[in-house]
């Protein structure tokens, strides 16, 4: 796994240039339609197609590794309104949530410089041409170096160390306190425990290397991907977003934050002038299409795969907006014939604009009292989205 696989000739990216030009350009054309389209959309909706767009993401991404991550229960938890206990997939989908909203609210140049992309993915500064075996990450090391359990706090291991000692010394001497025998004796099983676990000489702590591996050479695999993306700036925007993120599912230059690869993909799109107004749902489009990334299939065949889940997400994301549209105005009609002081059309907006609306949320956004939304809810009447939480207190609606 290394980066020559992408040290493309002149010929060679000319011939994938030929190969992928006809679904580069329908993936762009796509992309400027709908990012056009949600440029010149009313704030509310254009709002609400972005934040759908974020969930929509997190729920596929975590889809496309084979977990399940229900949209309501993803919007319930990220506004603190679970109804029941949030499963892993739920919370990697929050984070994805969270993660995607940070980075569609920065500049694409901030956000694809190489000190954001290290910070980000918890890789140490450049690493020393001079020293290269001694370079170490946060998520993994290089050759040669230590894994993390072995490099955190050496120092106070030995305090720790030194200090039981004395306590065993106290102990023999009778100067300890028995109240804290159980706690001494506890501390004594949890140090033996990390050092079996720690231990990969035996058996049983190569088994525990569940958490980190040591040989995972992630600064490698990083610079790796950077001379890839690099190499993607001369050609076409849709094709250099694509190649990126077939480079990043290559390389895979985090160990713990694979997902990324798609978010900084396409923020390469927002770079390139292709999405403006959005971030795109590349995992969605992969999700909802028929091809399947795979490190056995040709360049060409996965380039063009890729290519083809932009053009999906764009037109899942126009889709999506004429959803919005519809559901605004359905419910705009209930508003006819009110009086000029009513707000019952900005409650509509807010549905729209917001994948998950409360009453207290409602309440705070339009100035009125819990009961005067209770009253508007109920004269939205069979318009009104649906209920999500299922309970007849502190509930929530969306639009999903």
């Amino acid at each position: 796994m290394n980066s020559t696989r992408y040290d493309l000739s002149r010929a060679e990216r000319k011939a994938l240039v030929c190969d992928c030009a006809a679904a580069s350009e329908a993936a762009a054309i796509a992309l400027v339609r709908f990012d056009e389209r949600l440029a010149r959309a009313e704030p509310m909706l254009a709002d609400g197609a972005r934040q759908r767009g974020h969930a929509f993401e997190a729920q596929a991404l975590v889809g496309l590794s084979g977990g399940l991550c229900p949209l309501e229960d993803l919007c319930l938890h990220d506004a603190g309104m679970d109804v029941r206990s949030p499963t892993r997939d739920i919370a990697r989908a929050a984070a994805m949530f969270d993660e995607r909203r940070r980075l569609a609210q920065r500049e694409p140049a901030e956000v694809l410089s190489e000190s954001a992309l290290r910070l980000r993915l918890g890789i140490e500064g450049f690493p020393d041409p001079d020293r290269p075996d001694k370079a170490t990450t946060m998520s993994g090391t290089a050759k040669g170096g230590t894994a993390p359990w072995d490099r955190i706090d050496l120092g106070e291991d030995d305090d720790d160390q030194t200090g039981k000692d004395e306590l065993d010394l106290a102990d023999e001497d009778g100067l300890g306190n028995p109240a804290f025998a159980e706690i001494d004796a506890l501390l004594v099983r949890t140090r033996k425990k990390l050092d079996a676990w720690n231990d990969l000489s035996s058996d049983e702590g190569r088994k525990s290397l569940t958490l980190r591996d040591p040989g995972y050479d992630a600064a490698g695999r990083f610079e790796g991907w950077l001379n890839i993306r690099e190499e993607g700036r001369g050609l076409p925007a849709a094709l250099s977003a694509a190649l990126a993120l077939d480079a990043w599912l290559w390389l895979e230059p985090s160990e713990r934050a694979g997902e990324l690869g798609f978010a900084f993909s396409a923020t390469v799109l927002r770079q390139r002038g292709l999405a403006a107004a959005h971030l795109p749902a590349i995992g969605l489009g992969l999700r909802r299409g028929k091809f399947r990334w795979s490190p056995h299939q040709v360049l060409g065949v996965r380039v063009a795969g890729l290519l083809g889940a932009f053009a999906e997400a764009a037109a899942f994301g126009q889709s999506d907006l004429d959803r919005l549209s519809l559901a605004r105005t359905v419910m705009l009609r209930r508003c006819e014939k009110r009086r000029g002081n009513s707000k019952l059309a900005e409650l509509v907006d807010l549905f729209v604009s917001s994948p998950l609306v409360t009453v207290q949320l409602a309440a705070a956004r339009l100035k009125v009292t819990p009961q005067a939304v209770e009253a508007m809810l109920k004269d939205l009447g069979g318009s009104l989205p649906r209920e999500l939480t299922g309970r007849k207190r502190y509930r929530a609606w969306g639009i999903m």
